[in-house]
C-alpha cells in the first residue's frame, strides 16, 4: 500500500483535516515538489516557510511560474534544481535568489515554457508517456537546453512532432479560496496548472483561507479541485501572504519589496528568514 492510499487519496468521505506541519511531513529531503498559484497570486507561502524552518534540502521545485515562495526556499537552502518558464517577483523585479543562483551555477534549471510544462503534467494525468508538441519550438534554443525533448516525424502528416515526457511530482502543494474537510476546494482568479497538479501528486497537501460546510462551499462558486485527488486541507488563513488570494487577502507589494530589499543583502536575509518562519510557527502554533 503506497502513502497516497494509507492518507486517503480517492476517498470522498474522509475528513483530510491536518495541521501544517503534520501534512508537509510527507516532503522528503529530495522530492520533487509543486507549487500551486501563479507569480504572485495565491501562492503557498507558509507551507514553503514551514518547509524552510524543517531544514527540507535537495528539493525540486515544480511551478508553471515561480514567485516569492520559489525564491524564499532558494534563500534557505531548500533547493537543489527549479522547472519553469519564469521565477521572478513580478512589477518588483528579479527574484533575488534565484538569479543569484543560476548565474552562479548553484541551482540547476529545467528550461520550460508554458506549454512544454504544461503538456508535461498533462501527460502525466493521461497516463502516457509524452504527448506530441508542434516542431515550431524546434526554431528556438529549446532543444538544445532541454536534450530529454525529443523530435519525431509525425505518421499521419509527415511533420516534424516534439515529444513531451510526462512529469509525475511527489508532493503538490497549493492555496485554495476555501476548501471542506473532504479536501474539495474553490478556487478563485488565475488557475494556472493548480487543477492538474493535483492529479499528478503521490500526495497533495492543500492550505485554505478557511474550511467550510459542502454546501457553502458549493454555494461561493463550486468545486474548482475534487477532494479525490487532495490527501491533505489545512486551514490556514493568511497562507498566501504577501501573495494575494481573492477577495481574502490582496497583494501586500510592501512587503514583496521588503522581500526583495532583504535578500539582496546576505546579513538582511538571514533576520528576514528567522523572523518569518517564527512568525510561521507561533501562528501555527496558536491554530
Amino acid at each position: 500500500m503506497g502513502d497516497r492510499d494509507r492518507v486517503g487519496r480517492g476517498q470522498l468521505s474522509i475528513d483530510k483535516r491536518a495541521a501544517l506541519g503534520e501534512a508537509l511531513a510527507a516532503v522528503r529531503d529530495g522530492h520533487r515538489v509543486a507549487f500551486g498559484g501563479m507569480t504572485l497570486y495565491r501562492r503557498p507561502v507558509a507551507a514553503a516557510l514551514a518547509l524552510a524552518a524543517a531544514g527540507r534540502t535537495g528539493l525540486e521545485l515544480v511551478s508553471l511560474t515561480g514567485g516569492l515562495e520559489t525564491d524564499l526556499l532558494i534563500g534557505a537552502g531548500c533547493v537543489r534544481r527549479v522547472r519553469s518558464c519564469y521565477v521572478g517577483l513580478e512589477v518588483v523585479g528579479f527574484a533575488p535568489h534565484f538569479t543569484r543562483g543560476v548565474q552562479q551555477g548553484t541551482l540547476e534549471m529545467v528550461e520550460e515554457t508554458e506549454y512544454t510544462l504544461s503538456y508535461a503534467v498533462q501527460a502525466a494525468t493521461m497516463r502516457v508517456p509524452f504527448l506530441p508538441m508542434r516542431g515550431d519550438l524546434a526554431r528556438t534554443d529549446l532543444l538544445r537546453v532541454r536534450p530529454d525533448l525529443k523530435t519525431f516525424t509525425c505518421p499521419l502528416t509527415g511533420t516534424t512532432l516534439i515529444a513531451i515526457p510526462a512529469l509525475r511530482v511527489d508532493v503538490a502543494i497549493l492555496h485554495a479560496t476555501a476548501a471542506d474537510r473532504f479536501g474539495n476546494c474553490h478556487l478563485r482568479g488565475q488557475l494556472a496548472l493548480d487543477p492538474h497538479l493535483a492529479t499528478v501528486a503521490d500526495v497533495t497537501i492543500v492550505t485554505a483561507e478557511r474550511i467550510v460546510d459542502t454546501a457553502e462551499l458549493r454555494a461561493m462558486g463550486g468545486v474548482q479541485l475534487s477532494g479525490v485527488f487532495v490527501t491533505h486541507v489545512v486551514e490556514a488563513p493568511g497562507g498566501s501572504l504577501p501573495t494575494s488570494c481573492v477577495p481574502h487577502q490582496r497583494l501586500d507589494v510592501a512587503a514583496v519589496l521588503d522581500y526583495a530589499d532583504a535578500a539582496a543583502d546576505p546579513a538582511a536575509w538571514s533576520h528576514w528568514l528567522a523572523d518569518a518562519t517564527a512568525r510561521h510557527a507561533s501562528a501555527e502554533a496558536f491554530a
